[in-house]
This record gives structure tokens, sequence and C-alpha cells, in this order.
């Protein structure tokens, strides 16, 4: 049977790719009069050799491990990406394997390595993978000692970036070793999914058995339905023969009478365990946790989740967080989707790259549905074969709605060579995983981009992704598209684009100089008054020239049923992109949270209308002017009661009907006092309160 081993602790590091010739060339039957020629043969590299004691005196680091948060910022390096140093590292293991192991196969799987990372084994060459975000694994039996110690080296070169934004570098999610039998099923080797509205019980079980024996294997798979109470609901069960050294797939139909369906407010999580049998004795056993639901997107009704009508609540989500980096623990990464849950978001964008697993787990657990985005489109083995194990990994998630091909690809979107890629891409998609639609997030001159890909009736994608108001800035474009292609669905994949500096109120006080962009600075539309110019304060006042007001992203959805939802830009500030400033700013203003996950102006009017029949108050600015007696600030009140009563120490300035998915402002001169604004009910009533001092 399978045994799946912890593999994050007890890793040595060495920052930098170059290592002396006595660390590479250890044990190298080649190293002749001086001369270094490092592994030409087999077995001949150095640094994985189980007995080198040069390694040992490497530091020991617990992954997740992001090796660039190490560095010093400098301006030196690109502000986009962060301002910190990555380049290259190595990563060391040792680790025991008993004589009982020989008959399994040993199999390391990485969750994320940021980037074109090179594995070593007892001294063997086994294998690269470029990508710093698609999960990977490598089966390392053959070179394994059994009843000895073993070594496993990974060289990480993280010199090149992938994105615009801070990416990290080193082996920043987790890592397993699983050991499995000699026929079993592989890694990603289960695909789940469940019927629609007319028989929702209805499971369809894809079952892939390796056989890495030279013998063929003649087994059975029994596959069950666990329930959440542990019971056995449904189980099925087929013969399957697989030659030598080769895998075979069995479907298998399974029925559940009555499944909790998954949805946000109840996110229900079912098993299928798939046993593989070999004249009646287990041979593997891979559990898969998975979700019954159904959804829709209609091109006239937007989405809905089990028949029910849902507005896509959304925020786009980078990957880095705070302090750790892009090494986010799963505790982090819940704490992180429960905040934005609590915020009434139901859905994340994972822009703009494959998220960690554990992201996934956390979505499925608390009922947050995922856009899940493919990082680069194209048609080349490499990308495809990227975007291949995204959906082999990710297509069991009850959470992931829809797989994104790309994000804003300015080269190739209104091209021929665009139409081939999003073509194969799409097809790839439908043949892995029928059962979810494809998105591709366009930007810019939307109208000739989708009649290129769907004018002539041969689609590339099935939903249409729209990133903030097109050519124009103009929320008609979403009912010309609309308009001109009434039977596609649409959804907006990214939207409002606006700054904001958590309780920030008036330039900027730092040491160092705040410097704005040249490119910005004078841009009409990245201002939007006076009083707050040059700098992103909690007034949200600073914005992109393709974003939007807050209120009116979210009616531009709102207000038109078609739109499945939206997508925010973004959920949490992030490293790099550092618009509208340079260096020394590192990191972005764009989220509607901080670094640390604490509320922005922004998130509190999402607070109030994603979730408007929960009470919730917000008011802003602070009220601690020294100095400034007498001269007017704007207050600025986010709440969804019906009206809202404005007090300074204690005497009313006034009541104000509250507009469904609005604002209030007041324009109040600043004296040493108490701020308070009161949320009433239609009845006058008081319903909740909310002081600044």
């Amino acid at each position: 049977m399978r045994e799946i081993v912890d593999f994050n602790q007890g890793w040595r590091f060495h920052m930098g790719g170059d290592l002396p010739d006595e660390v590479i060339a250890f044990g190298n039957v080649n190293l002749i009069a001086g001369e270094t020629r490092l592994w030409q043969k087999a077995g001949n590299h150095g640094v994985s050799n189980p007995a080198n004691p040069h390694v040992d005196k490497w530091r020991l680091v617990r992954v997740p491990h992001d090796y660039a948060l190490e560095g010093e910022f400098t301006r030196n390096e690109s502000a986009n990406n962060g301002a910190l140093p990555h380049g290259e590292a190595w990563y060391l293991k040792k680790f025991e394997l008993s004589e009982s192991d020989r008959q399994r196969r040993i199999i390391l799987e990485f969750d994320g390595v940021y980037r074109d990372s090179t594995l070593f084994a007892n001294g063997h060459y086994i294998g690269r993978h470029l990508s710093g975000y698609t999960s990977f694994y490598f089966d390392i039996t053959d070179v394994c000692d059994f009843g000895g110690i073993n070594a496993i080296a990974l060289h990480v070169d993280a010199s090149e970036n992938e994105l615009w934004s801070y990416e990290g570098a080193g082996i920043y999610r987790g890592v397993r070793l699983v050991k499995r039998g000699l026929t079993s099923v592989p890694t990603w080797g289960v695909a789940v999914s469940t019927d629609g509205a007319d028989d929702p019980g209805r499971v369809t079980a894809a079952v892939t058995v390796r056989n890495d024996s030279y013998d063929q294997a003649d087994v059975n798979v029994i596959s069950r339905v666990i329930d959440p109470t542990g019971r056995a609901v449904a189980e099925a069960q087929a013969e399957v023969s697989v030659a030598d050294v080769s895998e075979s797939t069995t479907t298998l139909s399974l029925q559940v009478s009555h499944p909790s369906l998954w949805a946000p407010d109840s996110p229900t999580l079912y098993t299928l365990e798939a046993t593989v049998m070999l004249n009646g004795e287990p041979l593997d056993l891979c559990t898969t946790p998975f979700g019954f639901r159904y959804f829709r997107f209609d091109p006239d009704h937007g989405f809905s989740l089990n028949g029910v009508p849902v507005k896509l609540k959304g925020v786009c989500l980078h990957q880095d967080h705070g302090c750790v980096g892009v090494a986010v623990p799963p505790a982090i990464q819940e704490w992180r989707v429960r905040k934005l849950k609590e915020m009434g978001c139901n859905a994340i964008r994972t822009s703009h790259n494959p998220p960690d697993p554990s992201l996934l787990d956390a979505c499925d657990r608390l009922g947050v549905m995922v856009m899940d985005e493919h990082r680069v489109s194209g048609s080349s083995p490499e990308l495809l074969r990227q975007f291949e194990d995204l959906i082999r990994r990710d297509r069991n998630h009850p959470s992931v709605i829809l797989w994104s091909m790309g994000n804003e690809e300015m080269g190739i979107q209104d091209t021929p060579a665009g139409e081939a890629i999003f073509a194969r891409m799409h097809q790839l998609a439908r043949r892995l995983d029928p059962s979810r639609p494809t998105t591709y997030a366009m930007n810019s001159r939307w109208q000739e981009i989708v009649e290129r890909h769907g004018g002539k009736g041969e689609r590339r994608w099935d939903v249409l992704g729209v990133n903030y108001r097109g050519g124009g800035n103009s929320p008609a474009n979403f009912d010309i598209a609309h308009a001109k292609f009434p039977d596609w669905p649409m959804v907006s994949s990214e939207s409002w684009g606006g700054t904001a500096t958590r309780d920030l109120y008036g330039p900027d006080v730092t040491p160092m100089d705040v410097v704005i962009s040249e490119r910005w600075k004078e841009d009409e539309f990245c201002w939007k008054d006076d009083d707050h110019k040059y700098f992103a304060s909690e007034y949200q006042n600073c914005q992109t020239p393709w974003g939007c007001d807050i209120e009116e992203t979210w009616r531009n959805t709102l207000e038109r049923p078609f739109l499945a939802g939206t997508f925010i830009w973004t959920g949490f500030d992030y490293r790099g992109e550092t618009f509208p400033y340079e260096w020394p700013a590192v990191i972005t203003r764009f989220g509607v949270m901080d670094l640390c996950g604490y509320y922005k102006s922004v998130a509190h009017y999402l607070r109030a209308w994603w979730r408007p029949n929960d009470p919730h108050i917000f008011l802003m600015p602070h009220w601690d002017f020294p100095g400034h007696l007498g001269r007017e600030k704007l207050v600025r009140c986010y709440a969804n009661t019906h009206s809202v009563e404005l007090l300074l120490n204690g005497e009313a300035i006034g009541t104000s009907r509250m507009t469904p998915n609005d604002r209030l402002e007041w324009r109040v001169p600043w004296e040493p006092s108490v701020l308070e604004a009161r949320g009433l009910d239609a009845d006058g009533a008081h319903v909740i309160s909310t002081r600044r001092v």
C-alpha cells in the first residue's frame, strides 16, 4: 500500500549556483590531476552523493522556503519584480529507505519550485522542470539505496522572471515522498466528475493504473464514494489489464442518492477511494476529495450554481503574502481565504498562474469558487504540458469552475498565431476535462478580439473574459459586446484598477524620497482630485487609466444580468507592480486589503454590499489632524443600513439616506473631537455605529 511522507523538513541550503570543486566533484572518478570533469559519467554528480560531507555544513531550512526574501532591497533590481535579487541556489536532503521499500516505486512530488529546477539523486541526473508555477514529480526508484542513506540535490535558477510582479525563489511550496507499489494509481491518476441537474448524484471516475513491473498485471479496480461521515454510499468495480511498464485507464460509474451539494454556504466534500486489487489483496489505495455540484454560465442570466443564480463576487489573487513572500504555509492560505469570504467574496482568480494546491484545498473546504489560470498562452510542447499538468492536477477540486488559458496576451490575442494557439489549448482542455468551460482574460480591443476568436462561429474559448472596461474605458463596451455576441457568456475577469494605502489621508511621510513615476505623474486619468494628488490615499484617488471607482466597478456587474460576476484587482497587496510609485517603493497598492490582510476602505465598501443583509459601517478619515483647526475634511462613510447619522462630539451634523451600492460624503471642519456615524434602519432605529478620534 502507498505511504506518503512529508518532505518539508531537513533540507540543507546553499545560496549561489557556483560550488567549489571538492563539493560538486566529490567522489567523481574522473577527477584527475586536479582537473574537474564533474559528472560526465552516470552516478558521478558529487553534490547528491550521500557520502559527501561538505554539504552537511550547509544551513538547515524548512520548506516552503523563499530565498529571495533573504536578499536586500536594491534599486538595481526591478521594482516591478519586488526590487530583490533572486539568482541561483542549491537544496540538499538526505534520507533513509528501508529494505522493505525495495518492492515499491519512490516518487518525489513538488508542489512548486521557482524556477528552472534540476534534480539529482544519489549522484544521478534525474530531470529538469522549467516552470515556476506548475507542480511536478520524478520517479527516483532505480537509483535509490534501499537499506541505506540517500541524497537528493535540487539546483534552482530563479534569475529569469515569468511575471511582472514578485515571484520569489526556491522550493516555495510543499514536497512529498510517495512510496507506491509496482502496480498502483500514478500521480494525478484519478479524474472525478459529477452530472448536472437531471442526475446530480451520478459520479464518473476515470482511474488510471500504472504497472511498473516487467509482466502484465491483471487487477481489479474498486471505487467507493465515502460521505462526510465516513460511510460508503456507492461502489463500482472493473477488471483492468495493464501491459508491462505501461498504463491503462478504466472508467467507472457510481450513483449516490440525494447527495449534499457543494456550495459556498455548504461546502460538503465527499471522497472517492480507488483501490487496486490483485487476487483479493489490495495493492494500492488512492483517495480523492470531490464535491457534488453543477453550474452554468448563461449568456443572458450569468452564472448559476446548483440551479440558483449567483453573482461571482471575486478578487484576483497574487500568491505572495506578508513577511513569508511566496512561501505561504497552508494555514495562511486558509486564513487568506477566510478573510476574503468574511468580506463577502465567493470567488478567486489565481492571477496569473497555477496556484498552490493548498489554496484550492482551502477553497474546497470553505466554499469559494476559483478561476484557475495558466501562466502563459502557447502551443509549444512545453507550454501545452504545463497546461495539461494544471488541469490533471486540479480537475477534481469542486471549487474550480473555469480554466483560464491566459491573461492579456497582447502580442497574440488578435493575430492568426493567437487563433491557432487558443484553438489548441481549448481542444486540450475539453479533452482532459469537458465538465468545465475555458476562458481567456482579454483587454483593450474586445470587439476585434472576439470577432477573430468567435465571430465566424468557431469559438476558441467558452466564456468571454473581459478585463476592465475595454477600449476607451467605457462601461458601454459590456453592452456592445453582449449585443454583438448575445449567445456568448461573459464574466468581468479583472476590474477596478484603483489603489489605496490603508489609513493614509495626506502625503506620504518617510525618511526616503517618494517618487511618482514620470509615466503616471501627469496622466490626467490617474489623479481624481488635486487635494490628494501624487499619493495613493485611502480615498482611492489614484487609479490606472483603465480603472474606475469601486462603486462603479460593482454596479457595472450588478446591473447587467448577463455578466456572471467580477474579479476585483486585487484581494491583497503584493510585492512588485508599484504603480504609481518608483523605487524605493517595493509593493503595490492595488489590494483591497493590505500586505498583512487589514481592510482598506475599499474592502469596507465590498463588505457592506457583498453582504448587504449583514449590517456594516465604516467611517473615514481618522480624526487626528493637529494644526488643522477649522480646515474642512472630506468625511466618507461606507454602510449598508437604510440611512446614516453623522455626529461630532455627540452633536448631530445630519442624517442622509444611503443609496444601495453607494457611499455617503460630508465636508466637516476639523476640531479635536469624536466623529461618529450611526447606521439607522428604515424606522430610524440605531443598528450599528463606529467612531473616529
